[in-house]
Protein backbone atom coordinates (compact mmCIF):
# COMPACT_ATOMS: atom_id res chain seq x y z
CA UNK A 1 0.00 0.00 0.00
CA UNK A 2 1.47 3.56 -0.91
CA UNK A 3 2.54 5.36 2.04
CA UNK A 4 0.44 8.44 0.74
CA UNK A 5 -3.09 8.43 -0.33
CA UNK A 6 -3.53 10.73 -3.32
CA UNK A 7 -7.72 11.32 -4.29
CA UNK A 8 -6.49 13.92 -6.69
CA UNK A 9 -9.42 12.97 -9.71
CA UNK A 10 -6.75 12.94 -12.72
CA UNK A 11 -4.58 9.99 -13.20
CA UNK A 12 -1.45 10.94 -13.91
CA UNK A 13 -0.80 8.56 -17.04
CA UNK A 14 -4.17 10.80 -18.56
CA UNK A 15 -2.30 14.53 -17.51
CA UNK A 16 0.65 13.30 -19.72
CA UNK A 17 -1.15 12.21 -22.79
CA UNK A 18 -3.24 15.38 -22.79
CA UNK A 19 -0.04 17.60 -22.17
CA UNK A 20 1.87 15.88 -25.04
CA UNK A 21 -1.26 17.21 -27.42
CA UNK A 22 -1.99 20.17 -25.63
CA UNK A 23 1.54 22.20 -24.98
CA UNK A 24 2.43 21.17 -28.92
CA UNK A 25 2.45 24.61 -29.41
CA UNK A 26 2.97 27.62 -28.01
CA UNK A 27 -0.43 29.06 -25.75
CA UNK A 28 -0.80 32.65 -25.37
CA UNK A 29 -4.16 32.66 -22.98
CA UNK A 30 -6.14 30.60 -20.58
CA UNK A 31 -8.85 30.05 -22.84
CA UNK A 32 -6.75 28.04 -25.41
CA UNK A 33 -5.92 25.95 -22.57
CA UNK A 34 -8.87 25.46 -21.75
CA UNK A 35 -10.26 25.04 -25.07
CA UNK A 36 -7.36 22.77 -25.83
CA UNK A 37 -8.43 20.22 -22.81
CA UNK A 38 -11.88 20.43 -23.83
CA UNK A 39 -11.14 18.80 -27.35
CA UNK A 40 -8.04 16.49 -26.33
CA UNK A 41 -10.29 14.78 -23.99
CA UNK A 42 -12.99 14.35 -26.01
CA UNK A 43 -10.38 12.74 -28.58
CA UNK A 44 -8.77 10.68 -26.25
CA UNK A 45 -9.37 6.79 -26.42
CA UNK A 46 -12.61 5.54 -23.58
CA UNK A 47 -10.34 3.24 -22.74
CA UNK A 48 -7.73 5.05 -21.14
CA UNK A 49 -10.75 7.62 -19.54
CA UNK A 50 -12.15 4.05 -17.81
CA UNK A 51 -8.88 3.01 -16.39
CA UNK A 52 -8.00 6.30 -14.72
CA UNK A 53 -11.61 6.01 -13.34
CA UNK A 54 -10.68 2.75 -11.96
CA UNK A 55 -7.80 3.86 -10.90
CA UNK A 56 -9.15 6.76 -8.97
CA UNK A 57 -11.97 4.85 -6.81
CA UNK A 58 -8.76 2.80 -5.65
CA UNK A 59 -6.99 5.58 -4.51
CA UNK A 60 -10.72 6.83 -2.79
CA UNK A 61 -11.22 3.57 -1.38
CA UNK A 62 -7.71 4.02 -0.20
CA UNK A 63 -8.19 7.49 1.57
CA UNK A 64 -11.76 6.48 3.20
CA UNK A 65 -10.45 3.74 4.66
CA UNK A 66 -6.89 5.11 5.71
CA UNK A 67 -9.35 8.34 7.76
CA UNK A 68 -11.42 5.42 9.25
CA UNK A 69 -8.24 4.14 10.42
CA UNK A 70 -7.29 7.67 11.91
CA UNK A 71 -10.86 7.96 13.45
CA UNK A 72 -10.78 4.45 15.11
CA UNK A 73 -7.05 5.26 16.37
CA UNK A 74 -8.09 9.04 17.37
CA UNK A 75 -11.13 7.32 19.83
CA UNK A 76 -9.29 3.98 20.90
CA UNK A 77 -6.29 2.97 22.43
CA UNK A 78 -5.43 0.75 19.90
CA UNK A 79 -4.01 1.23 16.37
CA UNK A 80 -5.78 -0.41 13.31
CA UNK A 81 -3.57 -1.85 10.75
CA UNK A 82 -4.99 -2.08 7.07
CA UNK A 83 -4.08 -5.12 5.12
Amino acid sequence: MASKFDSNPVDYSVWSILQETVYKTRITYLEDVKHRIRAEWTKLDHAVKAAAVRQWRRRLSACVRAAMVISNTAFNSDIVFLQ
